[in-house]
Formats: C-alpha cells, structure tokens, sequence
C-alpha cells in the first residue's frame, strides 16, 4: 500500500489524536517528538506526524518525518502535503521555512533560515546578531543526502539538489543543481523525453 493511501485510511484516526493534543502544553509535545524516535517505525511516523501537526504554523496531509529529525522554532515552519523529510535532518525556522507541496528530503540534510554577523569586534563572532533570511523549497522538489540550504534561498519547482550540495543562493526551476556552492548543472528534460530516453538524474 502506498503512504497516501495508508494516511488516507488512517487520517480519521489520526486527526482524533491531534485533537487530543490540544490541551498537551507545547513542552511535553517536543518531549513527544524526542521519544517518537523509541516507537516502532509506523506509530513513531503516526506520531511525530501529529505533533508536528500540533506545532507547525500550518502542516498538509501525508507528511512523514523520519527517526533523528530536529526542528527549532516550530511556529514559523510551514509543510505543505506529500512530503518527505528523512532521518537525521535538521530545520531551523528561525528567518521562516516554507516547504511546498510533493518535496523530498532525504536523509542528514540542513535547512538553516539565518546566518550569523561578525562585524562586532568586541564580541566573539558566535555572540554576534544573526540575520534572518526566509527559505522556500517549491513544490515538487528533490534534496539529495546531505544537502545543506542556507538562509534567504528559494528553490524553484521541479527542481533536483544533488547530495551533498549547499545551497547558497537561489536555484531556479526545472534544474538540477550541484556543488559548493550549487548551481544549475543541467535543465530537466519533459516527461515524454526523458521516459523516451531511459536517462535518470543522478544524485
């Protein structure tokens, strides 16, 4: 069975239990999130889904977060619906993250929407301000293995970031994107062409 049509078939059930964690205060709920990682791999993905449904500013349907996944300022995160975010990953909302729908991230890759100063002398550069830059992953998006996404960067749909990138500045659609820095290597061909081909991005 597929993941839509298994959260198809467990939304009722699902949607009971977030309701139920409306009156949990938001400390035990990333408690929760934390011992997610112990549950079996079904009721642990069930799980942190609901919680993350409960903390997120806005959460679509069929989002699964895998084992190891840490997220910090929960309120300014946005999730659209079919998405993926494998173990091991880390997200910081700090400056804004907004995911779009069908995007898949896998697994030890960073999202950070802020960056730190270093002009204040008198202090050490870790005690410096930090500037806020929102993220946007489009919709239909593909981050490969440990990518790492820098603040104020959007990256357009259809889009592929091959492992191990980090993404600087922002990437437009319909590409695939490599290096350090990325930058678009190649346009991603159309469906009939690419089919017809057999030729399959490689990340």
């Amino acid at each position: 069975m597929r993941g839509r049509d298994l959260f198809r078939s467990a939304k009722p059930l699902l949607n009971g239990f977030i309701l139920v964690l409306r009156i949990v205060p938001k400390p035990l709920l990333v408690w929760m999130w934390t011992l997610s990682d112990m549950l079996p791999e079904l009721v642990g993905v069930a799980c942190r889904y609901c919680v993350l449904r409960r903390l997120a500013r806005r959460c679509g349907d069929n989002v699964l977060v895998g084992r190891g996944v840490e997220i910090r300022y929960w309120e300014r995160l946005s999730i659209g619906s079919n998405v993926s975010i494998h173990k091991q990953s880390y997200l910081d909302a700090y400056g804004e993250l907004v995911i779009e729908d069908d995007v898949s991230i896998a697994h030890q890759s960073s999202l950070v929407s802020f960056q730190h100063t270093w002009s204040d002398e008198s202090s050490p550069i870790r005690d410096n301000p930090v500037v806020c830059g929102k993220i946007r992953i489009c919709r239909d998006v593909w981050i490969g293995c440990g990518v790492r996404v820098l603040a104020g960067v959007e990256i357009g749909s259809r889009t592929v970031i091959a492992a191990g990138a980090v993404v600087t500045r922002s990437i437009p659609g319909g590409v695939v994107a490599a290096g350090v820095p990325a930058k678009a290597v190649k346009a991603i061909m159309g469906e009939k062409r690419l089919r017809g081909s057999g030729s399959v991005a490689q990340v």
